[in-house]
């Protein structure tokens, strides 16, 4: 069932569907319907979204232990990484003091919090501070 906005001034056959959508929901607020898509896709494989949902629970971990975690010698950690980091999701940072410098740590970013949260939400029908 779709929303009712009350505004019917512009509908999609007037003009480009994607247009659209970015005005209607996006309106520069956090990208274009293109980032957002580009987001979901990065989720949308079960590893990626795993190493997310671990990176939200412990804020930053070195490269290594999410190999550890991950633990299979066929997925390709550098290349699914890149997908997240490209998508906005997780970030790569420098080590915590105290932490060997040479190690890779990666994070969470605010938009990878807001799509773990959502889900979160969305699955288990509460906040996940509850």
């Amino acid at each position: 069932m779709a929303a009712e906005t009350g505004d019917t001034a512009t509908t999609p056959d007037e003009r480009d569907l994607e247009s659209y959508v970015d005005d209607r929901l996006f309106d520069d607020s956090v990208g274009t319907l293109a980032d957002h898509a580009a987001r979901k896709a990065a989720l949308g494989d079960a590893r990626r979204y795993a190493v997310v949902f671990l990176l939200y629970e412990r804020d930053e971990v070195p490269r290594s232990e999410l190999a550890s975690a991950v633990d299979d010698p066929t997925f390709d950690l550098t290349h699914h990484l890149g997908q997240l980091v490209d998508a906005g999701l997780v970030a790569r940072t420098g080590a915590p003091e105290g932490a060997d410098g040479r190690r890779t740590f990666y994070e969470i970013t605010h938009l990878g919090r807001q799509e773990i949260e959502a889900d979160y939400r969305n699955v288990t029908g509460h906040d996940p501070d509850e």
